[in-house]
C-alpha cells in the first residue's frame, strides 16, 4: 500500500501573531533541543511543520517515559532490597499492624 500524500488545505492560513506564538511554544517545551524534534526555519510557518514538531515530539516523549519507567522499577526494587537487608540485619523499623 502507498501512502497518498495530502495536499496542504488552501485557504487556511496562520497569523503571523499567531506563527511566532508556535514558535516560541517550540522552542519551550522541554526536550524540543532534540534532533529529531524538527523546528521549522525561519519563514511562513505551515500545519505539516507543527505536524513534523508534534511528530518528533511524541517519538522522544515516548523514549523518555520508557526510561523513567525503568528507572523506577529499578527505584522499587532498590527499596526492596534494601529493607530485605535491614531485616536481615536486624535494623528494620517495627512494623505496625492495625
Amino acid at each position: 500500500m502507498t501512502e497518498q500524500t495530502q495536499p496542504d488545505p488552501t485557504g487556511t492560513v496562520i497569523s503571523a501573531d499567531d506563527q511566532r506564538a508556535i514558535r516560541v511554544a517550540m522552542n519551550a517545551v522541554p526536550y524540543a533541543a532534540d534532533l529529531r524534534v524538527p523546528i521549522p526555519p525561519r519563514g511562513d510557518l505551515s500545519a505539516r511543520d507543527v505536524v513534523a514538531f508534534l511528530d518528533g515530539l511524541r517519538e522522544v516523549l515516548t523514549e523518555v517515559a520508557a526510561r523513567a519507567d525503568d528507572q523506577h522499577r529499578r527505584l522499587l526494587t532498590l527499596e526492596a532490597d534494601v529493607g530485605a537487608f535491614r531485616r536481615l540485619i536486624g535494623t528494620a523499623p517495627a512494623e505496625v499492624t492495625p
